[in-house]
């Protein structure tokens, strides 16, 4: 299927695909960018308008770079891939896919694709103007007849594939948590646990506070000693009192905690929430998977690309390889 050419249907079961699951076409976030284009089944040819030579390879894409090589999107016409690297040698990581649905002469209707969604089991997380679907973490803007004049009101802007596989707390705009956190930094660790103990935290709050620390860090390093004392703090409490799956602490953990190459690799093996042959045997469509199926093969997916970029040991490596062999799209 060419993105330039997607009619009206194929672009909505595109974007139903891509909220249900995180695919598109088969195919993950996780995918490396020298392997997207192949993996897209697009064929070999610029973009319209593109010059030649644009590509060395005569890819179907555009590819651009920013802040000084350091950024890189890739664009497909409907679908716009985006990428970071930490310093120009470094490799290349995915940080989103958007299908632009708002491209079309006619979007798709938000309550259609929403409808069509919620029939299946996949409850949706709303704010003012987007939409997460709980089980993928995949989000769809939506016009509101004056945020994206390209859009009529109603009608579905675009469905995005964030790199994080897990909802992300509404933004500490105030920075209420924030403060909350410089107070707690400063009255030390023997003030902690009668803070906590004073509010009922859910997953969602421990998320909150895992990335407002993460923030902390990043705006005040001077006190970094203190946010990742806190960090950790609020870590194993989590852990301890279980309000995330094991995986999905795991996950937190390899993203906001310090654990070494080693021990995080053993842990995203051990903690993987689905077998290759469950992954094996998921169906076809995504109308046939359980939301909670769609939820752990994410995020089976995101703990084997946890581990491959870490320092998996001799059997690891074998494991991963036998799931990159498969080439079932909720497996790659």
């Amino acid at each position: 299927m060419e993105a330039v050419d997607w009619t009206v249907d194929e672009l909505t079961e595109a974007c139903l695909e891509a909220l249900a699951t995180g695919c598109i076409e088969g195919v993950p976030l996780e995918a490396d960018p020298e392997d997207l284009a192949s993996q897209l089944s697009f064929p070999n040819r610029l973009l319209p308008g593109q010059p030649d030579g644009g590509d060395p390879y005569g890819r179907a894409f555009e590819q651009r770079y920013f802040a000084r090589g350091l950024h890189m999107t890739r664009d497909w016409g409907h679908v716009t891939a985006f990428y970071f690297r930490d310093h120009p040698h470094a490799p290349w990581k995915s940080n989103g896919i958007t299908i632009r649905a708002y491209l079309m002469d006619g979007p798709p209707e938000w309550s259609d694709v929403a409808a069509e969604l919620q029939r299946h089991g996949f409850d949706l997380v709303p704010t003012p103007d987007e939409y997460t679907v709980r089980a993928s973490a995949v989000t769809a803007k939506v016009a509101t007849g004056d945020s994206h004049a390209a859009a009529p009101p109603g009608s579905l802007i675009d469905v995005t594939i964030p790199r994080n596989v897990v909802p992300l707390p509404s933004p500490d705009r105030r920075g209420h948590l924030r403060n909350a956190m410089r107070a707690l930094g400063r009255a030390g660790a023997g003030a902690w646990p009668e803070w906590l103990a004073e509010r009922e935290f859910g997953a969602d709050d421990y998320v909150a506070v895992f990335v407002a620390l993460t923030r902390l860090n990043s705006d005040q390093p001077s006190r970094a000693e203190e946010w990742n004392a806190l960090l950790s703090w609020f870590l194993n409490q989590a852990r301890e009192t279980n309000v995330f799956r094991p995986e999905e602490w795991t996950y937190h953990w390899a993203c906001y905690g310090s654990p070494s190459p080693a021990e995080l690799a053993h842990a995203c093996m051990t903690t993987l929430p689905m077998t290759l042959d469950e992954a094996r045997s998921m169906p076809e469509s995504w109308r046939d998977i359980a939301p909670d199926d769609a939820r752990r093969a994410r995020m089976t997916r995101a703990l084997l690309g946890l581990a491959r970029d870490a320092a998996p040991g001799p059997a690891a490596v074998r494991e991963i390889n036998r799931w990159r062999r498969q080439k079932r799209p909720w497996i790659q």
